[in-house]
Order: C-alpha cells, then sequence, then structure tokens
C-alpha cells in the first residue's frame, strides 16, 4: 500500500513540474512572440512616417507651384482683357 501511494506521490509531482516548464516554455515563446510584434510594429510606424513625410512634402511642392501660378494669374496684365496674348497662354498652358 506505501508503494502504491508513493508511486501516485511521484507522478502528482511529476505531472506538476511537467506543468510548470510547460507553463514556462509558453511564456517565453508568448514574450518573443510579443518582442517579434512589437519589433514589426516599429518598423511599419517608421515606414509610415516617412511615407507622410514624403506626402507632406509633395503637398507642400503643390501648394508653393500653385500659388505661384496664382500670383502669375494676378500680375497678368491681360488679365482684364478679352483677347489673350501668347505670355498669357503659355502661363494657362503650364496648368
Amino acid at each position: 500500500m506505501k508503494w502504491v501511494l508513493a508511486v501516485l506521490l511521484l507522478c502528482a509531482a511529476s505531472g506538476a513540474q511537467g506543468w510548470r516548464m510547460g507553463h514556462g516554455a509558453a511564456e517565453t515563446e508568448a514574450a518573443l512572440a510579443l518582442s517579434a510584434a512589437r519589433a514589426e510594429a516599429f518598423r511599419a510606424a517608421q515606414l509610415a512616417g516617412r511615407a507622410e513625410i514624403a506626402r507632406l512634402v509633395a503637398a507642400a511642392e503643390r501648394d508653393q507651384l500653385a500659388q505661384a501660378l496664382e500670383d502669375a494669374a494676378h500680375a497678368d496684365p491681360d488679365a482684364d482683357s478679352v483677347v489673350l496674348r501668347a505670355d498669357s497662354v503659355r502661363r494657362i498652358a503650364r496648368r
């Protein structure tokens, strides 16, 4: 009877140890997966930031060019005239 109780106790202790080791391995695996996901999210955020900077630069350039065209239109001496001269036509064609 003592031997059966000792074997049952040994099996229970082995099961508990196996559970603890499996739980620790799962925690380590989850921590590694979380670290990899964070690194990937950081890389994606950097790429998105670079894309946003490029978009803002392009928008600023577009706005600057539009302002230059608007300024040229306001400076056009033929603005009040019904007939456009060649330089006015070239300015309009640049759009």
